[in-house]
């Protein structure tokens, strides 16, 4: 999953904290809370700890003892007219299915399905991260243009502390100096050492067009814009990571209802619907995930000094493609398992 906390950037930057490593070590840290912010939840679900979920089927086991009460009245009198036919043998598949679902330990074997989904799509997704393209897997050239502008707004942070000093002096030797310049120059190369260290340290490559400090010795005016903008694409970017995985434990925790639905004597099944949100939000991970990608990696192997490019990419961009790609997935899903179920109805035990 790509996730970017780039407001732990600034938060520690407003506190005080320059140093570009735990910058860095602060935006990961808060990227691994969001991806395991739900891991609780869905241990819960599929336990059957979760109260929601555990409601929600109560309700749904309390209508399904209903619809099948009705709909065994006429199961029945179609087997005193024609026994044992193929026809009444396949209208007990479903029923007998919701009963199973609902039944055994409170809905659990409907949320391991659920959560089979879930991990299915994230499976896929890490898959799609894995691509390489460039020389350099997805997953590596956001994690490497991530960290390059971090340490870049670094660079612009400190440097904030360097415009304090005056433009001109004496060294011990009594030569004119330029204090500015020197701190620049030493900030500079500080944070530039620290992000080779840090790259070495979880194995990522370096690449000469990643990003130049030199390049951003005189853009410290425009430091607070950047900053103002990378807290609000970082924030959108964030919602949209936290929007989709409250999607999926959503998806799961209304299973029972359209499962139960589905007893109803529609020309659809509600639960077809159901099968089809999980396509989509697979889509929509992915989709995600490779727009990201392919930005970053395109940052990497050209030159590229603007630090808002890939925040804009991920913030607002890439999650428009990806839901209208995951929208339209999933409507095509559900129409071709309507038409597949018309299809398959009826042939069931021929």
């Amino acid at each position: 999953m790509v996730i970017n906390a780039t407001s732990f950037l600034y938060f520690l930057a407003a506190t005080g904290d320059t140093n570009a490593e735990d910058i860095v070590e602060g935006a990961i840290n808060g990227s691994r809370m969001v991806v395991s912010s739900f891991s609780q939840d869905w241990q819960d679900l599929v336990n059957g700890q979760s109260e929601i979920y555990k409601a929600v089927v109560a309700v749904s086991a309390l209508c399904g003892v209903l619809f099948v009460s009705f709909w065994s009245i006429s199961w029945y009198s179609r087997l005193t007219q024609e026994g044992f036919s193929n026809e009444v043998l396949n209208e007990m598949v479903y029923p007998l299915l919701v009963c199973l679902m609902l039944t055994v330990n409170n809905g659990q074997l409907l949320a391991v399905t659920s959560l089979m989904f879930r991990n299915t799509a994230i499976n896929l997704n890490d898959k799609v991260l894995s691509i390489t393209r460039d020389g350099i897997t997805l997953r590596d050239a956001i994690r490497t243009t991530n960290m390059d502008q971090a340490f870049a707004l670094s660079v612009q942070a400190q440097m904030q502390e360097c415009l304090k000093k005056p433009t001109s002096g004496q060294d011990e030797q009594g030569n004119s100096i330029n204090p500015q310049e020197i701190c620049k120059q030493e900030k500079i190369k500080q944070v530039k050492e620290q992000a080779q260290e840090y790259k070495e340290k979880y194995g990522l490559s370096s690449y000469s067009n990643s990003w130049n400090p030199f390049d951003l010795a005189g853009q410290t005016i425009n430091s607070m814009v950047q900053a103002l903008s990378w807290i609000i694409f970082s924030g959108l970017q964030a919602a949209f990571q936290y929007v989709v995985q409250v999607s999926f434990l959503l998806n799961a925790y209304v299973a029972p209802i359209f499962l139960v639905l589905s007893l109803f004597p529609f020309g659809g099944k509600p639960i077809y619907a159901w099968v089809s949100g999980w396509l989509a939000l697979t889509l929509v991970l992915m989709s995600h995930s490779i727009v990201c990608g392919i930005a970053a990696s395109s940052i990497v192997n050209a030159d590229s000094n603007n630090p808002l490019f890939l925040q804009l990419v991920e913030a607002i961009l890439s999650p428009i493609l990806a839901l209208a790609m995951g929208a339209g997935g999933g409507m095509a899903a559900f129409s071709c398992f309507s038409s597949s179920a018309r299809l398959i109805s009826g042939r069931v035990f021929r």
